[in-house]
């Protein structure tokens, strides 16, 4: 055998340790396991079994006829009539309702893609057997290109190929600081999953680990380990206290939120361990488990404390010695049955003289005759042999079967009623109380199983915050098994943001824990619902019109959903409005109606755009006439006022001296300087500077009147004063003003 290191050996000698610790309690499983085997219930002692095949007077039968196996499925089959499912509710302040219902939809998809219903009735049907059955929640990739990973949901058949840390006292096994699960392989899978020079040893030598087919036993391993961290406290927008650790109240920061520390502490938590081993070496290293719990899951059956230890059995270990009586009763009597009567013969050893082999079986073998002796040796007669009365009566033997069959009832606390069977009752109402009766005998099944599944979901809820570190979308479920999607966004600072793509959830913001709700199927409810309406319809047929729509939903026929609407849209309109809010039960009339009038009110808006467009064209070619009509006459305007002035100084030149003409010139020269071309576009114009509007054409009219050649006297200047003389010049008028 190869060498093992160092990390397997102290990893071997943990798991024999807590081995020794339960011991009897692993053997007391596996008698269980093998008097409950479905397949093969070996329900004899073996004594007990050798004795009756070794009879010398003939082996007699050694039959089973297994009661506690119809009460195992029963219990069982409350998991599956009545499957249970985990639902998320928010625990304090900065969880969203919202958020839970989201993540109730990724636990739906995480049980549809784990198969979780079989493995629940796998662990419940392991419970009622042995008294302990396990799940076992493991990340796995969802998404090999990616590397995404989800939480699944799986079980394991073989109760004694777990083992969890034997110190546990909890229903859900929280408290646990180890456990191991051992999976045989073959060589060639080992081979192909580890490589050829990986070492092949099996984990453990104990019973459970051996196996017929020579396989190499691998073992997970599950282990905590104690450790502190720096967590820090702060008061959030609301104004409410809230605390992360050290790392997330960093990672908040940097994505912006708004967090002002109010203090810190040191903080123990749980850090869980796991890796897989062979007997020989670590076949894949150790790394962290994305929850602060271990990832295994025990499902109990009956359960007592003692010694501050926990103990548990199932319903083989209550039922196991009214189960062998009833055995050995039915095994007698059908003995009897074939051999009747079974009772022995006397006789003289000289009547059977030479017929020894014959007589010896006498009582188990039917036979034309039995020869004997008629007479001695002497010639004396010898009486013939004769039957003693039967030593078995069967009347005693049918009496002790039924009275075991009682007693395994009355052992498990489950009646005929609880499994369908005729019983003294003879009324609904008593079989259904007595029903009743059976289930809370044993309701503790389902309820140890509620709190092992509040377990799995609280693992799942680390798990789903730590496995996506990076905005993707999940796959959520409807409670009508329909598929749809969510965002999740770890870096929002949010619960929940509502987005032009949907919702967005950040399930690390805010604390959440797992409730479990147990309850038919939705298949189930259907089929009830179904069954509510028929029943109301053919009691009250006036009501058919209302009930008709709801009732038809609940078919599973093909087209129900267009019976459905057909349905609608006949129903009152009271109805109608209830099933449909909004007027969206329009027939099909009123739809095209609708749809016509709309088509018509389009037509009209778009006549009328176009018209409005029309006009404001029109509008626009006006003004364009008017702009171009104002600018013609705005030149005409300006050639006059040229001319006006150049009329002016062909007047006042005889008139006036030198320095007054060249004072005018000046003026008209700067005037036309200041002022566009005659001829210059509309667009330039409106370029012309700020100086030009204090020299407008309107300006160059009014001296175009006051100096009129016609209105000037001659040799007159004015009624004041004649010429200005030299020693009293006068100063130059201002542009566009004259005296």
């Amino acid at each position: 055998m190869p060498k093992a290191d160092q990390t397997v050996i102290d990893s071997v000698e943990a798991y024999q340790d807590a081995l020794e610790v339960c011991t009897s309690q692993r053997e007391q499983i596996k008698e269980d396991l093998a008097f409950s085997d479905p397949s093969n219930p070996r329900q004899w002692d073996e004594e007990e079994k050798n004795a009756r095949e070794r009879d010398p007077g003939g082996a007699r039968p050694c039959l089973v006829f297994d009661l506690v196996g119809q009460y195992i499925a029963n219990v069982a089959g409350q998991v599956e009539s009545r499957p249970p499912s985990l639902h998320v509710i928010p625990v304090d302040s900065g969880a969203d309702i919202k958020v839970a219902e989201q993540l109730d939809g990724v636990f739906r998809s995480i049980e549809y893609a784990s198969r979780a219903q079989q493995h629940y009735a796998r662990a419940m049907t392991s419970a009622a057997r042995a008294g302990v059955g396990y799940l076992i929640v493991r990340p796995e990739i969802t998404d090999a290109a990616l590397r995404y990973q989800m939480p699944m949901i799986s079980s394991e058949g073989d109760p004694l190929r777990v083992l969890l840390d034997p110190w546990s006292v909890e229903l859900d096994g929280s408290d646990a600081d180890f456990g191991y699960v051992l999976t045989p392989m073959s060589h060639k899978q080992f081979e192909r999953k580890y490589g050829k020079d990986a070492q092949k040893a099996s984990f453990g030598d104990d019973d459970s680990s051996a196996d017929e087919r020579d396989s190499i036993v691998v073992a997970e391993e599950w282990r905590t380990e104690e450790k502190t961290r720096l967590v820090i406290t702060y008061t959030d927008e609301r104004g409410i206290d809230q605390s992360l650790p050290e790392e997330d109240f960093a990672i908040a920061m940097q994505n912006g939120q708004q967090l002002q520390a109010t203090g810190q502490y040191k903080d123990k938590y749980r850090c869980v361990k796991w890796r897989r081993l062979s007997g020989a070496e670590v076949l894949e290293a150790e790394r962290e488990y994305p929850s602060s719990h271990i990832g295994i899951v025990p499902v109990y059956g009956y359960v007592g404390y003692s010694d501050s230890r926990m103990s548990y059995c199932g319903l083989p270990r209550r039922a196991r010695s009214a189960q062998q009586t009833y055995n050995r009763s039915v095994s007698d009597i059908r003995a009897y049955m074939e051999n009747a009567p079974r009772s022995p013969w006397v006789a003289s050893v000289r009547a059977v003289r030479g017929f020894e082999s014959l007589w010896e079986r006498a009582s188990v073998e039917a036979r034309g005759f039995l020869p004997y002796n008629d007479v001695d040796d002497q010639g004396a007669p010898i009486a013939p042999p004769q039957r003693m009365q039967p030593s078995i009566n069967l009347n005693n033997l049918m009496a002790s079967a039924e009275s075991a069959k009682m007693d395994i009832q009355s052992c498990i606390g489950m009646y005929a009623a609880n499994l369908g069977q005729a019983s003294n009752e003879t009324s609904g109402v008593a079989i259904e109380s007595r029903k009743q009766q059976g289930e809370a005998s044993t309701a503790h099944f389902p309820s140890h199983l509620a709190a092992s599944l509040g377990q799995v979901g609280r693992i799942c809820l680390d798990m789903i915050p730590r496995l996506i570190d990076t905005k993707r979308q999940l796959t959520i479920m409807g409670l009508d098994a329909k598929p749809g999607t969510v965002m999740v966004d770890p870096e929002q600072p949010e619960a929940m943001a509502e987005t032009e793509r949907g919702v967005v959830i950040n399930p690390s913001v805010g604390t959440y824990d797992v409730r479990i709700v147990v309850g038919a199927s939705f298949s189930t409810q259907r089929s009830q619902a179904q069954e509510a309406y028929t029943e109301m319809m053919r009691a009250n047929p006036s009501i058919m019109p209302v009930i008709a729509p709801l009732w038809a939903q609940t078919l599973d026929v093909p087209h129900a959903d267009k019976l459905a609407q057909v349905l609608t849209a006949v129903a009152p309109p009271e109805v109608k409005e209830i099933l449909q809010p909004g007027g969206s039960g329009e027939t099909k009339e009123q739809l095209k109606s609708k749809l016509q009038e709309s088509s018509k009110a389009l037509e009209e808006a778009t006549r009328l755009a176009k018209e409005a467009q029309a006009d404001a064209d029109q509008a626009h070619a006006k003004l364009a006439e008017q702009a171009e009509e104002m600018a013609q006459k705005d030149d005409e305007v300006s050639i006059k006022a040229y001319e006006a002035l150049t009329n002016r100084l062909k007047v006042t030149s005889v008139m006036m001296r030198p320095e007054d003409v060249q004072a005018i010139a000046r003026d008209t020269v700067m005037a036309m300087l200041s002022q566009s071309a005659p001829m210059d576009e509309p667009e330039a114009a409106q370029e012309v500077p700020e100086a030009q509007e204090s020299f407008p054409a309107q300006a160059m009219e009014a001296p175009t009147e006051s100096f009129a050649p016609e209105a000037m006297p001659s040799g007159d200047f004015s009624q004041e004063g004649g010429p200005p003389s030299d020693s009293q010049p006068e100063e130059p008028a201002p542009p566009g003003e004259f005296q």
